[in-house]
């Protein structure tokens, strides 16, 4: 199966290239973890945090654990800010 997109201006640079830099526009403050077989976690250290994101926090026990910010979040126990998550769709 292919995919061909319309109305997007094509550039010389390759494709993957171009992915890259949507999905890390910032490579030496962004870091990938693997949640699962097929999951993908996309972090950017760089980006504050705000109430209502996706970031990885410092846990109580000295890990790390992917939670949503609610109000009155500690700054200090944000690691980074997801960004991205990518899934393969045949491991869901």
């Amino acid at each position: 199966m292919s995919v061909r997109l319309s109305g997007i201006p094509r550039k010389n640079r390759p494709l993957a290239e171009r992915l890259g830099e949507t999905l890390v526009p910032r490579p030496s403050s962004t870091f990938v973890f693997r949640l699962e077989p097929g999951s993908i976690l996309v972090v950017d250290r760089s980006l504050p945090p705000e109430e209502g994101c996706l970031a990885v926090v410092a846990t109580e026990a000295g890990g790390l654990a992917c939670r949503r910010l609610e109000r009155g979040f500690a700054p200090s126990s944000v690691w980074g800010r997801v960004t991205w998550i990518l899934k393969d769709p045949d491991k869901e």
